[in-house]
């Protein structure tokens, strides 16, 4: 609870100018009912690349963190998909004061939330456990809201904390690659390929910038239709990154092709990575005059897609 000190004629002066609401609300806060000692209210949107909220069909969580004026963390919170369902966004019982509010959007097991006692935002980072250290096959799909608010003294406060995208979507395809054997028997066959992402970015801080040493994915292919399939995030990247995917034959350990990601990019410019939902669609078909690279039927043909939430 705030502890604030006051000399008595400041709150008996403060007692009679409040309104009868308000001295019901104070009292059941001194009975210890906390909810009426939420005194901030908090509402989240998410709105993309479009001029509406759509904060329910790309987040379901929120793990919440309070910053004060001196950044350091004066609380957490976690609201999972059910709290923001039945309301969508929170309510804090914070003192009179000027705070920073940031909301990381769904962290799952593929990230973890790194440093939050720096006091420095750029210092603060959320990576997947494993990077740097172990087998990466992607990342959640971040989002990172972001507000600065000022509790008063006197009265309730509400405000909005705006989210916006902290990931890139990638989906790989492989066509071509598969022996009959195989596709005949594609619902159990294993994946013929290792696909590798080199020079990736592996953290994003509380300004909501990739960074850090460059590390390697490697996302999971997996046999479908006859394809080599996969579906992954990675941290939000520049157009000029040098992020290179390598297709790697398993059983021989021959790299079989190489693509970097701005090349992919400059030779499909439709595919805009500054925008806040990004799908990077990436088809490299193998045939008897070489191999080609392209973008699939329905983004040709200008047709979304229903991947989900990722």
């Amino acid at each position: 609870m705030c502890a604030q000190k006051k000399n008595k004629m400041k709150k008996l002066l403060l007692y009679l100018c409040m309104p009868l609401a308000s001295l019901v609300l104070l009292a059941s806060c001194i009975k210890e009912d906390m909810s009426d000692c939420e005194r901030c209210t908090l509402t989240f949107y998410y709105e993309g690349d479009v001029d509406y909220d759509i904060f329910p069909q790309h987040i379901t969580s929120v793990s919440l963190y309070v910053f004060d004026a001196d950044n350091r963390v004066v609380q957490t919170k976690r609201i999972e998909q059910n709290e923001l369902r039945a309301f969508q966004g929170t309510k804090l019982n914070l003192c009179p004061g000027e705070y920073r509010v940031i909301g990381v959007g769904n962290q799952y097991d593929k990230t973890v939330v790194e440093n939050t006692s720096s006091r420095n935002f750029s210092q603060i980072i959320f990576r997947h456990p494993n990077a740097g250290k172990g087998v990466v096959e992607g990342n959640d799909s971040l989002y990172l809201g972001s507000k600065k608010i000022v509790i008063p003294e006197d009265y309730w406060y509400k405000d909005e904390v705006p989210f916006r995208s902290s990931h890139l979507k990638v989906s790989y395809t492989v066509k071509g690659y598969v022996d009959a054997a195989a596709e005949a028997q594609s619902t159990r066959a294993v994946s013929l390929l290792e696909l590798r992402v080199k020079n990736l970015l592996p953290q994003t801080d509380f300004e909501n910038r990739a960074h850090g040493d460059k590390i390697m994915y490697n996302p999971e292919l997996v046999i479908k239709n006859g394809n080599h399939e996969g579906y992954f995030n990675i941290m939000r990247h520049a157009k000029d990154s040098d992020v290179e995917f390598e297709l790697v034959d398993k059983a021989t350990q021959e790299v079989v092709h190489t693509l970097m990601l701005k090349d992919f990019l400059e030779k499909f410019p439709q595919i805009d990575v500054t925008k806040q939902e990004v799908l990077i669609p990436i088809v490299v078909e193998f045939k008897n005059i070489g191999v080609t690279v392209t973008i699939p039927d329905w983004m040709i043909h200008d047709v979304t897609p229903d991947y989900g939430n990722n």
